[in-house]
């Protein structure tokens, strides 16, 4: 059996530091050649506690990134440490991290090659002149053939990425999303969050949530916690919006059903009126981008006798239209367009309400009012310059003078 020595120059191959001799065969399996090594006990003492070493003697071909000894030392990982089902299989996800389905050899490495390991995670080359990289660790000897793959010797154990965890998780993990958990728990958005999604949620500081001055004692009752969820689900944005796909003058369709718009200039990016401070915090469901301030959504339009009544100039109108029995109407789903005269038109026209007592003055009052009213939204560039002629709610003619 014919055996070849492989020289591992540690640190550095470029700066020639103290060669040690490894003996391989390319007839002996991937775990028989690191036994063989000298300098991968650890690594074959790991994969014989987490029971890889049959996987590893399996057919193949496989690809290891083999840590040496000295790496598993720096590591600080010790075996009596792993003893449980589910410390096993940490231990086994880490081995794993190391594997990867199919012989990739040195020559087929490329800076910036992104590999799927035998673990699930991605793992990712540097290559920079003679140097090669996987994840932070050097590849110190490449290219050590057996025969169901290769072998190439690396300097540190790869730790794999830590597995993402839902949106709610995350803030809550983050140290300065107290506030925002707390709300979401609030108006019962958790387990929402948590849902497959994706979502993109735009997730406000404490300080923010100081600042909006919101505080969750205030919203107890059906209708306050529909406003907290409204103003959390303005945050929310169903899908997945990275950074890099935010452009100046977006505009998204919040989960609340409102629209809010981005801003980008000079590398600044706001969402409405709030900075985008942290951008890309991956979730399993998704992203997070931290803002510096609570968004508060646009109001809902109220309806024309309540938008009338808050004018604080229609008190005579209102009085008018409730004398009428017609604020139900103009609540209707309409539309309508109504040509309001204020208080100071009602008292120049002189009309009385105490006027208008029996059936046929309360008529004559109801013509009146719905002579203002037209079927329909106009707005005022609607209109054309000069006389328009519109058919109003009573059934009159109305004439629309338009001059400049």
């Amino acid at each position: 059996m014919k055996r070849t020595s492989v020289f591992i120059l540690t640190a550095s191959l470029l700066l020639a530091t103290i060669p040690f001799t490894v003996s391989a065969d390319a007839s002996d399996d991937i775990p028989t050649n690191a036994t063989n090594s000298g300098v991968h006990d650890s690594l074959v003492a790991a994969l014989a506690h987490a029971d890889l070493v049959t996987t590893l003697q399996a057919t193949g071909p496989f690809t290891v990134f083999a840590p040496t000894d000295a790496a598993f030392a720096a590591a600080g990982i010790n075996l009596t440490d792993y003893d449980t089902d589910e410390e096993n299989a940490t231990l086994r996800d880490i081995l794993l991290y190391h594997v990867y389905s199919g012989q990739v050899e040195s020559s087929a490495v490329t800076d910036g090659l992104s590999v799927e390991m035998e673990n699930g995670d991605n793992a990712s080359f540097t290559v920079t002149g003679n140097s090669v990289m996987i994840e932070g660790a050097n590849v110190t000897t490449p290219d050590v053939m057996s025969s169901n793959g290769v072998i190439h010797i690396i300097d540190k154990v790869l730790m794999p990425p830590a597995d993402l965890q839902d949106i709610p998780t995350v803030a809550t993990s983050t140290g300065i999303h107290t506030a925002l958990v707390g709300a979401l728990a609030h108006a019962n958005l958790v387990a929402t969050l948590q849902g497959t999604g994706p979502f993109t949620v735009f997730a406000p500081t404490d300080a923010a949530f100081a600042a909006a001055g919101i505080n969750l004692a205030d919203f107890d009752t059906p209708e306050e916690n529909a406003t907290l969820s409204d103003i959390l689900l303005y945050h929310v944005a169903s899908g997945q919006v990275e950074s890099s796909g935010v452009t100046d003058g977006l505009s998204v369709e919040m989960v609340n059903g409102d629209n809010t718009t981005f801003s980008v200039s000079n590398g600044t990016v706001m969402i409405g009126d709030a900075n985008v401070t942290t951008v890309d915090v991956m979730a399993s469901n998704g992203v997070i981008h931290v803002i510096d301030k609570v968004l508060m959504p646009p109001a809902d339009p109220a309806d024309i006798p309540t938008i009338a009544t808050g004018t604080g100039v229609h008190t005579a109108l209102v009085a008018a239209l409730t004398k009428a029995n017609l604020v139900t109407t103009l609540q209707g789903d309409g539309p309508f367009t109504v040509f309001a005269p204020t208080d100071a038109a009602f008292t120049a026209a002189g009309i009385d309400l105490n006027d208008f007592t029996t059936e046929e003055e309360i008529a004559s009052l109801s013509d009146i009012l719905l002579y203002h009213v037209v079927a329909g939204t106009t707005t005022s560039s609607d209109l054309p310059e000069g006389m328009t002629n519109v058919t109003a709610f009573n059934g009159d003619t109305l004439m629309i003078h338009v001059a400049n």
